[in-house]
């Protein structure tokens, strides 16, 4: 494993995190002023979440979680959220059709997904470290 390649990748993935979280905030605002709700109250905090996530995994010294994330491509669907998310920038969620906000609607499924599976891979890794789980 090239864990310079690995370490950028996921770089990268906190880079695509910093940018939905720039803009969800942008869509965030305009919709409370239209009194509209797309976005769910949790989505912004997973955002924020994952960007610690990915920190971390980018930081970490286990090998096989560094892996999972590869392999599972967490980084990968954050770039392509991103790239979706982008298309909003510019007008903050303001005047969106129809598709637009079925669109956004997945985004939003989406985030809440790779947070839930970064969250399993770690849970996972965790057990395969320790053998065990102890609350």
């Amino acid at each position: 494993m090239d864990a310079i390649k690995v370490f950028n990748n996921v770089a990268h993935g906190v880079k695509n995190v910093k940018t939905i979280l720039t803009v969800f905030d942008g869509i965030d605002k305009s919709i409370k002023e239209q009194k509209k709700k797309i976005l769910k109250p949790r989505t912004i905090m997973d955002i924020c979440i994952l960007q610690t996530i990915l920190e971390k995994v980018a930081k970490s010294e286990n090998e096989e979680l560094i892996k999972d994330f590869e392999q599972h491509e967490i980084t990968v669907r954050l770039e392509k959220v991103a790239l979706l998310i982008i298309q909003y920038e510019a007008r903050d969620g303001k005047n969106l059709n129809k598709k637009e906000k079925q669109r956004l609607g997945y985004v939003v499924e989406e985030i809440e997904c790779i947070y839930d599976h970064s969250k399993a891979l770690m849970l996972a890794n965790v057990l395969d470290v320790t053998g065990s789980f102890k609350l």
